[in-house]
């Protein structure tokens, strides 16, 4: 058997202790400071897509229930204090991912001072640090994001504590984000009236690249601005809708989206709201994702989305949080179909959801569909005999079932 070293290196036994003789005389020092770089990056890297622009299946939900950020963190804060050259090294990766915490005053010292404003790239900004008791009560935050030119994501998280709890009496300055890709957004009224940094229009009005933008909370129109100017967001290619309401996605459904492509619904909406999101947007979409939400088992939901967006060439959703449809039979032109096993043990019957979506696909009518790929774990499903027929049913119509890491599921002859 091996030796398991830090990092899950598998070192066979014969070779450990001369292994173990050679880290201990070899001066890591001579090793160039590029390498070093290398290394700590690939050490200190969280799981890739998280904080990204473009669109990736299935990230947006798996981002609620992965740690790869807050692991991938604490990696970082132990590199910096293992010795002088990998601090200088490590500082730079250290504060590209930048959360605005208790030590705010602090921060902005140290985001200030040097360089190290340059190096973030992605600003988590909690609302109590952008509110308006006083005239001057959101200056702190103005200053930290004005030490962060290269910023790139963007995030306005859910309160945890009461709304209310957090006053905004006067309104706050707007800040350019010319670098910005990506905004995560949680929508408050009473912060809205502030405007600037709290506003969710004079932010996008300001961040002429974006190209991700997720939001989620209510929208009152007695508290939204009366304007006639329609906003226009040229580079914008993914809209993730989390909790929001119909007054929000009507708002939305204003906005001119020339590059939209790709929608996902991390929270099922009404039928109005999502009859009205499908009418606008739906014609010109290649990509449409259902999250990992509990909610979607309540109603069909892939059959209102499939008679309204028939252009649609992708379609991806939780086999185990989606309600089974009927067998479909209106004109479609979808040609992929990605399907995550991500279980749900809160249904007696839940063992059952994925013969009948594969039931619904096998017998549904999709002319153009070429691929079905499995993400998540499908170990206890690809044994199954309904599973083997559907395969065989897929095949003889020319389309592949495959595994998301590429491997084919092939019938037996």
């Amino acid at each position: 058997m091996g030796r398991l070293l830090k990092g899950s290196f598998l070192v066979p036994s014969q070779y450990y202790s001369s292994l173990q003789t050679d880290m201990s005389t070899y001066d890591h020092q001579s090793l160039p400071s590029e390498l070093w770089l290398s290394i700590i990056r690939w050490a200190t890297c969280s799981q890739p897509g998280f904080d990204g622009a473009t669109f990736e299946p299935f990230v947006a939900s798996s981002a609620r229930i992965n740690k790869g950020e807050a692991d991938a963190l604490t990696v970082k804060y132990a590199v910096v204090q293992v010795c002088r050259l990998w601090r200088d090294l490590a500082l730079s990766i250290l504060y590209e991912d930048v959360r605005v915490r208790h030590g705010a005053h602090a921060l902005a010292e140290v985001l200030g001072d040097g360089q190290l404003g340059r190096c973030a790239r992605r600003l988590e900004l909690p609302y109590h640090h952008t509110s308006t008791a006083t005239p001057k009560s959101s200056d702190l935050a103005l200053q930290i994001l004005q030490s962060c030119p290269g910023l790139e994501t963007l995030v306005r998280p859910f309160m945890q504590g009461p709304p209310d709890a957090v006053r905004f009496e006067f309104p706050t300055h707007s800040h350019p984000f010319p670098n910005l890709k990506r905004l995560e957004w949680w929508h408050y009224n009473h912060a809205t009236r502030s405007g600037g940094i709290n506003s969710l229009t004079d932010v996008l009005n300001y961040s002429p690249n974006l190209q991700y933008l997720a939001v989620g909370g209510e929208l009152w129109m007695s508290s939204a601005k009366p304007t006639f100017h329609v906003l226009h967001l040229p580079a914008l290619t993914t809209l993730c809708v989390r909790r929001i309401n119909f007054p929000f996605i009507h708002e939305i459904c204003r906005w001119q989206l020339p590059s939209l492509a790709h929608v996902i619904l991390d929270f099922p909406l009404d039928q109005d709201a999502l009859e009205a999101i499908w009418e606008v947007f739906g014609s010109r979409l290649c990509t449409v994702e259902f999250g990992m939400h509990l909610g979607f088992l309540l109603s069909d939901q892939i059959s209102l989305f499939l008679r309204c967006c028939p252009q649609v060439k992708t379609f991806h959703y939780f086999v185990y949080f989606t309600s089974p449809p009927p067998v479909f039979t209106h004109p479609c032109a979808l040609q992929c179909i990605c399907l995550h096993a991500h279980p749900c043990h809160m249904f007696p019957d839940s063992d059952q959801f994925p013969m009948r979506h594969l039931s619904f696909l096998s017998q549904s009518s999709f002319p153009e569909l070429r691929r079905i790929i499995l993400y998540g774990n499908w170990r206890n499903i690809v044994p199954e005999s309904y599973f083997k027929d559907f395969v065989q049913t897929m095949n003889c119509r020319g389309c592949l079932v495959e595994h998301a890491n590429g491997s084919t599921l092939l019938h037996e002859s």
